[in-house]
């Protein structure tokens, strides 16, 4: 028990960092779309390169965003098809969206940055990729409910900086080229920075919640499916590839179970405002279920063993 209130005591100072952005959308006026950008566009890119060009690539890290890729379309399909036995509306894609993404960049990179090194880090960034193209195909499609063609959503991910960044970062890494002692110097306030930015923008996010919109059913499907599918299916893998494959260490193993432990992505509550999929519900969803993440997180890492 001492493990796990160590860990959550390390990660109170993030949800003290989710207030404030909290605090500052509702009263200071600031925007979460403004916040997202300086995320997205300006810090995330540099935070990435500076990771993935000192990463001692390894041909067996392809598959790992095949597998997030994966689970998340398994979640994804699963939990439509059991949203429309439930629903008779667009309530069982919000549902699916909420099982089947999760906040692996703005809460998951700040959480892997406190529990683990620069090498881990890296990969767990390139991991994130598959989750980066699912939202961006199959993610896309249940926000608009077959609203955009895949042609539509590929265009999507090209403006993703990150993607730019990681390859920039391989072609480096490929050539042999160090950054110079003056970049690392900034790409540490730039980390730093991506912290905090990025746990505000969830604050900044839950701050659009007007009313709380509670409903139970929904509710316990939605943690059914992020915080228990998704690690089983996840947790399957790895007990696969000890058993079977032998490719990968126990870091690498850890790091695949915290990408599947963060609640659903608050990009979520955003889509659904733009979908108009009830998104006093989709954003009640995301608050209840990144507050339940405060304790569920730190109970699975002790769980599974997780260092």
């Amino acid at each position: 028990m001492d493990v796990f209130f160590s860990l959550l005591t390390n990660l109170l100072p993030l949800y003290i960092l989710i207030g404030m952005g909290f605090v500052a959308a509702r009263y200071l006026k600031v925007d979460r779309q403004s916040l997202a950008s300086l995320a997205i566009f300006m810090f995330m890119p540099i935070v990435v390169f500076g990771f993935v060009v000192n990463l001692e690539f390894q041909p067996s890290y392809i598959l790992l965003p095949i597998v997030i890729f994966v689970v998340s379309v398994i979640t994804g399909v699963g939990f439509l098809a059991l949203g429309k036995k439930v629903y008779g509306d667009n309530t069982a894609n919000l549902m699916a969206m909420c099982c089947s993404m999760g906040n692996t960049g703005y809460f998951g990179l700040p959480l892997v940055f406190l529990l683990f090194n620069e090498q881990q880090t890296a990969i767990y960034i390139f991991m994130m990729l598959g989750g980066s193209v699912y939202e961006a195909t199959y993610g896309y499609y249940l926000a608009a409910r077959g609203a955009f063609d895949v042609k539509t959503s590929l265009k999507k991910l090209a403006k993703f900086p990150a993607l730019y960044a990681i390859t920039l970062g391989f072609i480096a890494n490929g050539l042999g080229y160090k950054p110079p002692e003056l970049f690392w110097t900034y790409w540490a306030y730039f980390k730093g920075a991506y912290v905090v930015l990025g746990m505000m923008i969830v604050g900044a996010a839950l701050a659009g919640v007007q009313k709380l919109v509670i409903g139970p059913r929904f509710m316990a499907l939605v943690f059914l499916g992020k915080f228990l599918a998704w690690p089983v299916l996840v947790y399957t893998f790895v007990l696969f590839d000890k058993a079977v494959l032998q490719w990968y260490p126990q870091d690498i193993h850890n790091l695949i179970l915290i990408m599947s432990l963060v609640p659903p992505a608050a990009n979520i509550a955003a889509f659904a405002a733009q979908m108009n999929m009830k998104p006093e519900k989709a954003a009640t969803t995301i608050l209840l279920s990144t507050i339940f993440a405060l304790v569920y997180i730190p109970a699975m890492i002790w769980l599974l063993g997780i260092r």
